[in-house]
């Protein structure tokens, strides 16, 4: 254990620091741990264990690195043919399809994600083609740094053309059964369960959530229960309990024949961080008391990093890697100690009140010891703390060994023999239980805190400086009990000020930072309108971007949703929104019947799910918006989906501000040649900064004094142009950008 954190930490301050400083990193970290222990004679041995634990994590990084991410990176940007090897199914895409492979003929180490048509999906694991391909950086996506490839072994992405399938195949391997039988558990589960049941089974059972429909993830992620869904060792341990019930609980027979299984199905589910360090501590739980050694849980998590990190050091930015062990730690060091506290409050006398109250205080101490460890990883990368779960576990996990159990069992006899159907209606009707429950508790006030400003990230640390003063106090109940009193009287006037401030406002104006796309919000006089809700490859989500920003300013419902036009990046976040927001209405430009969009029917559709009033905009519209109106204009040109969009003009007494979508200068001309359009303030800057919109004439007419360009951070489009913020500056406007200063507020008084 001595060895192996240091280890884990020397590889992820490595993950930080450039390669070509990492042997330097390496010498100061020897240098300073012998001197140290040069001082500190007592702990000699320890700190020079630590020390090269802390050297061997940096430099295995800067090996690996020269090894297998080095030859990677210098392909990035070239153009080759190539042979590769599918190592999974592939998947569907937005554009065709997606795999992850092995390049056969470049002497590349580590794996790749290729890009191609629909007819990778009816290749199998094993199956090798030809393609010419296009080398792209792993780590990047959308032109933003990521470890969601990386911290899986993934170091290309390969956009390929012109396929090729090989007669030489490995398909049908004994390699590749894991894939196989994964695949046959899925198709039964599809077959066996219907709707969101199966999709929540699937996942449970196999971690693919691909199945599961917005409302579903929206509601699990916002209840807490987001982590029943991602094979970890919750998982695991069903499935050794399982295997020990059917081996009649013999420990020698259950390590020999269980683990192996174990280990089978670490390989079915992908090989996740989280499944392989529970796959491994339960190894050494199983195994350790056949060796004649003692279970020692800290040590056995600590070998789970090490082994990890040997096998790939960029796990160590993973998300998931990094949740997996902050829970298990916090299972490890506050768990018990909130049990025994717990434990000491009541003690029931009958033994049905006495088992009842060890599973009460069991689920809540487990929950509350992996809160307290994950809840800072949760704000950064999620911006989200769901306060509902540990209620939630309480009232769902009970259910989890009944579902993966019995699912896991009975599915594939079932599919085989629908004789045997009625056996797992226990296993649908539970699935059917957890998602009703997630809605439920979704939907309570308060459930979760959403981190969308300093206030809420200041109280988060305030709650944690809070908890290291109690856990150092005498008197600790009395001491937690005022902690808590005080964490949740800040908590609520850290969510009322920003709504507070902005109550009285003529228009409160939100251009919403969604990465490559445009959301707009409008509040004024208790309406609340939406113009525009998507974006290109964001991380965070638009819909939750958007519900997020409605959030912190205490704006609960949403009057009506307009679109200026059908793209994925004004459209694409309308899903996740309406999950989370109710809407009264759409506004939408009409399309011609034989330039029907996918997407307009897709929108469409979300409105008739969600019992969305529609109203196509076929000529001009007033709206009102409180205290202010909202203009709407047609459609004035035809042929692109962007010149066949809405134009909006909202107005709050001498205030003007205008949203052109993505119409071009051409467009832009018949605008301000047809409608008579006023000096404004604000200008939506066109097509998120394109040289090809905001055009001079445009400016000239409506004479902006500052220009609010929603557009992602290193876009791969060149947003924004040059040649527009040289427009908007000689026209003397002011430029706000989304990708430099996030959401941006303007309040009109």
């Amino acid at each position: 254990m001595i060895f192996a954190l240091p280890f884990g930490a020397g590889v992820l301050l490595g993950v930080c620091l450039l390669p070509a400083a990492l042997p330097w990193a390496a010498l100061a970290a020897l240098v300073l741990g012998w001197g140290t222990a040069a001082l500190l004679k007592p702990r000699r041995r320890q700190i020079r264990t630590g020390t090269a634990g802390l050297v061997c994590g940096l430099l295995w990084l800067a090996l690996y690195s020269f090894w297998v991410l080095a030859p990677a990176e210098n392909l990035v940007g070239t153009e080759d043919r190539v042979t590769v090897e599918l190592l999974d199914y592939a998947e569907a895409s937005d554009y065709g399809a997606r795999a992850e492979v092995r390049v056969l003929d470049r002497g590349l180490r580590g794996r790749a994600v290729y890009y191609g048509d629909r007819a990778l999906l009816d290749l199998e694991p094993g199956d090798r083609l030809t393609a010419d391909v296009k080398y792209y950086s792993a780590r990047l996506l959308s032109g933003e740094a990521s470890a969601y490839y990386t911290g899986k072994g993934v170091f290309l992405r390969l956009y390929g053309k012109n396929p090729l399938v090989e007669e030489e195949t490995n398909a049908g391997s004994l390699r590749y059964l894991p894939q196989r039988l994964s695949l046959n558990l899925r198709r039964a589960v599809e077959k066996v369960y219907g709707g969101q049941r199966a999709a929540f089974i699937t996942a449970m059972l196999t971690g693919d959530r691909e199945k599961l429909d917005q409302q579903s993830l929206s509601d699990l992620k916002e209840s807490g229960l987001m982590h029943v869904t991602a094979v970890s060792g919750l998982h695991c341990g069903f499935l050794a309990a399982l295997l020990g019930l059917l081996l009649f609980r013999r420990q020698r027979l259950t390590a020999l024949v269980g683990y192996p299984i174990l280990l089978f199905y670490m390989l079915a589910v992908g090989c996740t961080p989280s499944v392989v360090r529970s796959c491994v501590m339960m190894g050494f739980l199983l195994l350790a008391p056949l060796a004649g050694r003692e279970n020692d849980p800290p040590t056995a998590l600590s070998g789970a990093l090490l082994v990890i990190l040997l096998a790939n050091p960029y796990a160590a930015g993973s998300v998931s890697l990094q949740l997996s062990f902050a829970a298990v730690a916090g299972l490890l060091l506050v768990t018990p100690r909130v049990y025994r506290a717990m434990g000491k409050c009541l003690r029931p006398g009958s033994k049905l009140g006495q088992r009842g109250w060890r599973f009460l205080t069991g689920t809540l101490s487990a929950s509350l010891g992996a809160m307290i460890f994950t809840a800072p990883l949760g704000a950064i990368y999620f911006q989200t703390l769901s306060l509902a779960s540990p209620l939630a576990n309480l009232l769902v996990l009970w259910a989890m060994p009944v579902i993966f159990g019995g699912a896991l069992l009975l599915t594939p006899l079932a599919a085989a023999f629908p004789a045997l159907l009625p056996l797992t209606a226990l296993p649908d009707a539970l699935a059917g239980y957890v998602l009703w429950m997630a809605g439920a508790l979704a939907k309570l006030p308060g459930h979760a805190v959403h981190f969308t400003g300093p206030l809420l990230a200041a109280w988060l640390i305030l709650c944690y400086g809070m908890l290291a003063l109690c856990a150092a106090a005498r008197s600790r109940a009395r001491t937690y009990a005022l902690a808590a009193v005080l964490a949740a009287v800040c908590l609520l006037g850290a969510r009322s000020l920003p709504g507070l401030q902005v109550k009285n406002d003529a228009l409160t104006i939100v251009a919403v930072d969604v990465g490559q796309g445009a959301a707009t919000l409008l509040h004024s006089g208790g309406v609340t309108a939406l113009v525009d809700c998507g974006s290109l490859g964001s991380a965070a989500g638009p819909g939750e971007a958007v519900a997020n920003a409605m959030e912190h300013y205490g704006w609960e419902r949403l009057d009506f949703v307009a679109l200026t036009h059908y793209h994925q990046d004004h459209a694409g976040g309308l899903e996740a929104l309406f999950a989370r927001v109710e809407a009264g209405r759409l506004i939408l430009p009409q399309l011609g019947e034989s330039e029907q969009s996918a997407l307009q029917e897709a929108v469409l559709a979300l409105a008739e799910w969600y019992g969305t009033a529609v109203e196509f905009a076929g000529e001009p519209l007033t709206e009102g918006l409180g205290r202010a109106v909202l203009r709407v204009y047609p459609p004035l040109a035809g042929g692109e989906v962007n010149e066949e969009g809405l134009t909006f003009l909202c107005t709050a007494g001498e205030f003007d501000m205008l949203i052109t979508g993505d119409m071009a200068s051409s467009t832009e001309r018949l605008l301000i040649e047809t409608y008579e359009l006023p000096d404004i303030e604000v200008l939506a800057v066109g097509h998120h900064g394109s040289k090809n919109s905001t055009s001079a004439e445009l400016l000239e007419a409506v004479a902006p004094e500052v220009g609010v360009i929603s557009v992602g951070e290193n876009n791969s489009y060149g947003h924004p142009a040059a040649e527009s913020l040289a427009r908007l500056r000689e026209a003397g406007a002011d430029i706000y950008r989304t990708d430099r200063q996030g959401n941006i507020l303007i309040r009109v008084h």
